[in-house]
C-alpha cells in the first residue's frame, strides 16, 4: 500500500512503502498520508473542477525573502493593522485634529507612506485616544513600532554616527512616527517619508467598518516586492474576545472540496467555532458575504487590475486572534486557483485552530509546496498554549471529574469527551522567540506537523506523542520555574524586542529550507 508519496515536478508519485494494518481501523490520526517534498520552488498547481481553471504561473519560481525580513514586515503589518484601524474609526467620528487628513485616511487606496505621514501628525490625538484603558492590544501595538524606531536609529546609528544625527534632527518634530521601514517600499534601510516612491506601497482595503460587530483586515499591495498581503486584527472588542472564546470544534469541509479542487482527501476538519464563524459566517442574514469572500473578491480584483500581477506573492498575516484568522484564511485559499503557490502565513501569537483533521491536511498542503506557514509564538506567552481542547470535551472532562451522573448522561445523548478529534493542534514551522538574557538562545525553530507526520508514518502513536511531549514540557518548566506564563509577554513590544534579539540567529536563514531541513528531513528518516 502507497501510504507515503513524494512529489516531483507538479504532482505526486506514490512509493510503496511496507503493507500496514487496514486504514478503517487505524485512529484516523495514524492513516496514511499522502505528502510530498516541500518543494516550494514547483509546487502541485489546483485546477477548478467547475471550469477547469489553475492557479496563475508566475514563469519562474518565486522568489522568497530571508527569514529574519519576512517575519520583521509580517509583524509590523500585524502591530499597523491595530493602529490603521484605531485611527480610521476617529476620523469616521471627526476626532483627528485636521478634517482633511482625517477624509484622506478613509479614502482607498491609500499609499502606505500618505499613511504613516498622517499618523505622524495624528500621533498625539491617537495615543490619548488609545491611553483609556479599553485598548490595550492598540497601544501596545503602538509602543511596539515606536520601539522598533528606536532599534532601527540605534543600529544606523552604529554604522555612521553622523549620519545617524542629522536624521534624528530630522525627525524630531515626526511625532510617534517620523520613520518607515522595508516592509513599505521594499528597503532595508531607514528612509524619510518624502523620500518614498508614491504609491510603491498602498493599501487597497480596509475591513472595518463595523469594527465593534466584525473581524478587522486590511489588504495592501507592495511593487518593489511583488507582494500582495493580507493582515488581519488581533482582539480588541468585546466581539473579538467572544469569539476567541467559543472554542467548539466546528466541522468544515477540507479546502479543496470548499474551493472545487479535485480531492481524495478527507471529507471534513475540525476548526474552532469562533474562528470559522468569524470568517466564513454569513453577514446581515446572508445578504452580505462573508469575510473570506469578500477578502477574496478584493485580491481578485487587484489580480485582475494588472496582469504583471499574476506573479505577486500572497501573504496573509497578523496578531494573536489574527493569528489564527490568518491561518485559517491561508489553508482555505491555498486550495483556490487565487493567486500563484504557494502561500505564505506568518502568525504572531496565534492560539490553535484546529483538530488532528485540520493539522494532518494543514501538513499535506505543506508539504505538496501549496502553504508555508512561519508560526512566531513567544516563550512563555500563554495564548500561544491554548486551546487545548473543545468545550465539548472539556465539559464532559468536567462533568466526569464533578458529576459522574452528569457525565453518564452526558454520554447517554453523545456529548462524551469525544476522540482526538476534539483536541487542538498547532501548524507551521514555529520559531519560538526567548528573552534576550535566556540560557537556552534568542530563538529555538521547529516543526509542529512532526506529530501527525510520525504518527501517519505509524513511529509513534498519537498518545506516545502526547506523553513525550508533556515529559519535555514538564522539564522547561523545571528549568525556567522562575518564568511563568504572563499576558505582558503576548503583546506587541514583547514580540518586537524579541524578534529584534534573534535577528543575528535567524539571518542567513529562510522559511523554505527550514521546511526541508525540519519537516522533509521527518520523511525521510
Amino acid at each position: 500500500m502507497a501510504w507515503l508519496a513524494k512529489s516531483f515536478g507538479h504532482g505526486t508519485e506514490p512509493i510503496e512503502a511496507e503493507s500496514r494494518q487496514d486504514d478503517a481501523t487505524l485512529p484516523p490520526s495514524e492513516r496514511p498520508l499522502a505528502l510530498g517534498k516541500f518543494d516550494f520552488d514547483q509546487p502541485e498547481p489546483n485546477v477548478s473542477s467547475v471550469d477547469g481553471s489553475s492557479n496563475p504561473d508566475p514563469g519562474s519560481p518565486l522568489a522568497f525573502p530571508p527569514l529574519f525580513d519576512e517575519a520583521d514586515d509580517m509583524l509590523n503589518l500585524s502591530n499597523l493593522v491595530y493602529v490603521f484601524a484605531e485611527l480610521r474609526d476617529l476620523a469616521r467620528k471627526g476626532a483627528l485634529t485636521d478634517q482633511a487628513r482625517a477624509g484622506r485616511m478613509l479614502e482607498l487606496p491609500l499609499p502606505l507612506d500618505a499613511a504613516l505621514e498622517i499618523l505622524v501628525e495624528e500621533g498625539a490625538t491617537l495615543k490619548e485616544a488609545l491611553d483609556d484603558g479599553a485598548h490595550k492590544a492598540a497601544l501596545d501595538a503602538l509602543k511596539a513600532l515606536q520601539e522598533r524606531r528606536r532599534e532601527r536609529l540605534a543600529a544606523s546609528s552604529a554604522k555612521n554616527e553622523a549620519a545617524s544625527r542629522q536624521k534624528a534632527k530630522k525627525d524630531k518634530g515626526g511625532g510617534l512616527f517620523g520613520w518607515v521601514t522595508g516592509w513599505c517600499d521594499g528597503k532595508r534601510e531607514d528612509t524619510p517619508l518624502h523620500a518614498l516612491a508614491t504609491g510603491s506601497s498602498s493599501i487597497t482595503a480596509m475591513g472595518d467598518e463595523k469594527n465593534q460587530e466584525e473581524l478587522v483586515y486590511a489588504v495592501g499591495i507592495n511593487a518593489a516586492e511583488e507582494r500582495i498581503t493580507v493582515a488581519f486584527r488581533g482582539s480588541v472588542t468585546k466581539k473579538d474576545f467572544m469569539v476567541d472564546a467559543t472554542i467548539g470544534m466546528h466541522h468544515a469541509p477540507h479546502p479543496k472540496k470548499f474551493h472545487d479542487v479535485a480531492c481524495n482527501d478527507e471529507d471534513e476538519v475540525g476548526v474552532h467555532q469562533g474562528f470559522h464563524d468569524y470568517l466564513f459566517g454569513d453577514r446581515n442574514g446572508g445578504k452580505m458575504p462573508s469575510k473570506y469572500a469578500e477578502i477574496v473578491a478584493h485580491i481578485r480584483e487587484l489580480m485582475a487590475e494588472d496582469p504583471a500581477r499574476k506573479k505577486y506573492k500572497l501573504y496573509v498575516t497578523g496578531h494573536s486572534l489574527g493569528g489564527a484568522l490568518a491561518t485559517l484564511f491561508g489553508f482555505y485559499v491555498s486550495c483556490s486557483t487565487l493567486a500563484p503557490l504557494p502561500v505564505t502565513v506568518v502568525s504572531v501569537a496565534s492560539p490553535r485552530v484546529g483538530n488532528v483533521a485540520f493539522a494532518r491536511a494543514f501538513a499535506q498542503l505543506e508539504s505538496l509546496g501549496k502553504l508555508r506557514h512561519l508560526r512566531i509564538a513567544n516563550h512563555k506567552d500563554p495564548v500561544t498554549l491554548g486551546p487545548t481542547m473543545s468545550s465539548r470535551r472539556a465539559m464532559a472532562f468536567s462533568a466526569m471529574a464533578l458529576s459522574p451522573l452528569g457525565y453518564l448522561a452526558l454520554k447517554l445523548t453523545g456529548n462524551d469527551e469525544g476522540g482526538e478529534e476534539e483536541v487542538y493542534y498547532h501548524t507551521g514551522v514555529k520559531a519560538k522567540l526567548y528573552r534576550r538574557d535566556a540560557a537556552v538562545g534568542s530563538c529555538e525553530i521547529s516543526y509542529s506537523g512532526a506529530t501527525v507526520v510520525l504518527a501517519s508514518k505509524n513511529e509513534r502513536p498519537m498518545e506516545t506523542i502526547d506523553k513525550d511531549d508533556k515529559t519535555e514540557m514538564d522539564r522547561l518548566k523545571k528549568e525556567s520555574s522562575k518564568e511563568l506564563p504572563m499576558v505582558s509577554y503576548h503583546y506587541g513590544t514583547s514580540y518586537s524586542e524579541r524578534l529584534a534579539g534573534a535577528e543575528p540567529d535567524l539571518r542567513g536563514l529562510t522559511l523554505s529550507n527550514l521546511y526541508r531541513e525540519k519537516a522533509l528531513g521527518i520523511i525521510t528518516s
